[in-house]
């Protein structure tokens, strides 16, 4: 299939760790994923929870990335019974030792796999005034910032909603925006999740509009229920309009489960994401037409 934008299908991104086309391709091995998205023409995978996972199945991975020519994306910098770690919050030596010896594992992980992205979330200390915890987050981000530069990579942050993970350092978007502009590095972004940004901010397109200079990966799913689009509120007709009007060359991975889990369900998303991507596609060559109003 040919797409107008650039998916990544995810091989598992939050407990149970369940792939997104299991049915369709066969299996849950993340080779068998890599292979069935080379097949369907996507651009990459989302191997968010690589830490996690053994070396050499990082590396089985990667192998694969590179056999089938698709890109990695993000990786979490860190394992997810430390993603409410107050480091990032906290001003002192000891919270960037910890975060520096984070990192190294991350790095590892990322040049095995061959992905350039690690995604970047902290805890939030409920003692202590969010603006001091927001401050220390730029004074680490900038130290951080230098480590991952030096492997060829990039730090994204995300935002998460309250109710998918409480308590989190980062939950609004322009806050994630900020940030980044305080830290001013090439080497920290930011992470765009259709679902989170709708449930904090909401008005979605506007918020995208704000912060488009600072995106580097776009995630799709729909609220509520974090289920695949279509499912929910969200309008990805107009999400992906603008990425396509924007000229967006980024990976936009599709970080959802299914409401209804099966070959059925499979099958019509992709068929759905087929017709979405078609859309932006055909408005935006409809914008490049000679006007019909007679002179």
């Amino acid at each position: 299939m040919s797409w107008n934008l650039r998916y990544a299908p995810h091989l598992g991104y939050r407990p149970p760790f369940d792939t997104l086309f299991p049915a369709l391709s066969g299996g849950t091995d993340p080779v068998s994923q890599v292979d069935f998205a080379a097949a369907q023409g996507f651009a990459g995978v989302l191997y968010a929870a690589a830490r996690g996972r053994s070396a050499d199945e990082q590396t089985r991975v990667g192998k694969a990335l590179e056999r089938t020519g698709l890109e990695a994306g993000c990786i979490l910098y860190t394992t997810f019974d430390q993603l409410r770690n107050t480091s990032w919050a906290t001003d002192s030596p000891q919270a960037r030792e910890w975060i520096a010896a984070e990192l190294g594992q991350a790095v590892a992980a990322a040049s095995r796999v061959g992905a350039r992205r690690l995604a970047v979330l902290g805890g939030a200390d409920p003692q202590r005034p969010m603006a001091l915890q927001h401050a220390a987050l730029v004074t680490n981000l900038r130290y951080a910032a230098d480590i991952v530069a030096k492997a060829g990579m990039t730090i994204c942050l995300e935002t998460l909603s309250r109710k998918s993970v409480a308590g989190m350092l980062l939950e609004y978007i322009l806050d994630a925006y900020a940030v980044t502009r305080a830290v001013d590095h090439p080497a920290v972004r930011l992470i765009f999740d259709t679902s989170h940004v709708q449930i904090m901010d909401g008005d979605l397109l506007f918020h995208l509009e704000q912060v488009w200079d600072a995106v580097e990966i776009v995630q799709l799913a729909d609220n509520p229920g974090r289920f695949e689009p279509g499912t929910g509120e969200i309008n990805f007709d107009n999400v992906l309009l603008t990425l396509s009007r924007r000229g967006y060359q980024g990976l936009v991975e599709l970080e959802f489960g299914w409401q209804s889990p099966g070959i059925d369900s499979e099958r019509r998303g992709l068929e759905n994401l087929g017709r979405m991507d078609a859309f932006g596609a055909l408005k935006l060559m409809d914008a490049f037409q000679p006007s019909r109003i007679p002179h």
